[in-house]
């Protein structure tokens, strides 16, 4: 059995993942790979460099919005209406030192679990996937840059920013890798629940926001030969069956999401009010809808 933890992109709603993974902690789960995109990198890479689920739950509650980044108004605005270099809406340089203070990266390059992060070469448009093996700070850093959010980074001379532009929810490599039963955590309930039709402009905005991010999750999803087994009445779970693989291979896909719409403040809202209930709702998530699948 090969078991793959597929963790999304979604800015401060990485809480929610927190909460999953103390369930998956709780009862045993070990994922034989984890791929994460953007904060689900973040997560990703605390995990494989062997950081405990309570402290990864402390600093989740720790940070609040003015210890993870700076607003830089005035010189984005000055910029943006220039022809100079481009300059990034916020400074994420105390986001920088947060990671670099928590996470061991040479506990990570070692790491027995398998871990891929997903950035996006600016230069080509490719998503490309790096292994533990190769992760560096910078390599994180890029996964999460939201575009003209926050700070493309530079690797190895090449400009990359975030994974979410092209592929927020890594399946593939978890597929290659041959995972037999695999769990992917989204950061918003599109793809997964129905949802009333929008009923202003700025809602209208919010879901197409938010099905760009999801747009890899259902591609993978159809080019792979999976069908949706339809909602569940509690709109929390979707189990995947492959029809294009036989039944003794085809691999089991466990899909766990937040139970209603976040809205856009939520992607950069690192409260702690907002993390507390992410994280009691991930692993009351997990626990309600895993206990009868794995």
């Amino acid at each position: 059995m090969k078991r793959a933890l597929i963790l999304a992109g979604g800015g401060a709603r990485g809480s929610f993942q927190a909460g999953v993974w103390k369930y998956l902690v709780q009862i045993g789960w070990e994922p034989d790979i984890i791929c994460g995109t953007s904060t689900g990198a973040i997560n990703a890479a605390a995990i494989g460099s062997g950081m405990d689920v309570t402290t990864m739950i402390h600093l989740w509650t720790t940070y609040n919005r003015r210890r993870m980044y700076h607003l830089n108004l005035l010189q984005f605005t000055a910029y943006l209406f220039s022809k100079r270099a481009i300059k990034p809406l916020l400074d994420t340089k105390p986001l920088k030192k947060i990671l670099h203070d928590n996470l061991d990266l040479t506990a990570l390059k070692k790491s027995k679990t398998q871990i891929i992060i997903t950035a996006v070469n600016m230069l080509t448009g490719h998503p490309e996937f790096f292994t533990q093996k190769e992760i560096q700070l910078e390599h994180i850093l890029a996964s999460s840059a939201m575009p003209l959010l926050f700070p493309y980074q530079e690797i190895n001379g090449t400009p990359y920013w975030d994974g979410g532009v092209m592929v927020n929810t890594p399946i593939a490599p978890a597929l290659d890798f041959g995972a037999n039963e695999i769990i992917v955590v989204l950061l918003s309930p599109v793809s997964h629940k129905k949802l009333v039709k929008p009923d202003t402009v700025l809602k209208a905005g919010e879901y197409l926001f938010e099905h760009f991010l999801s747009g890899s999750y259902q591609a993978n999803l159809m080019n792979y030969g999976f069908q949706n087994r339809g909602y569940l009445s509690n709109n929390s779970l979707a189990v995947m069956t492959g029809k294009n693989y036989n039944f003794e291979t085809r691999p089991k896909l466990i899909t766990l999401a937040p139970s209603k719409m976040l809205g856009f403040k939520s992607l950069l809202s690192f409260s702690k009010a907002q993390a507390k209930q992410l994280i009691e709702e991930g692993y009351n998530t997990a626990r309600t809808q895993l206990g009868g699948e794995l």
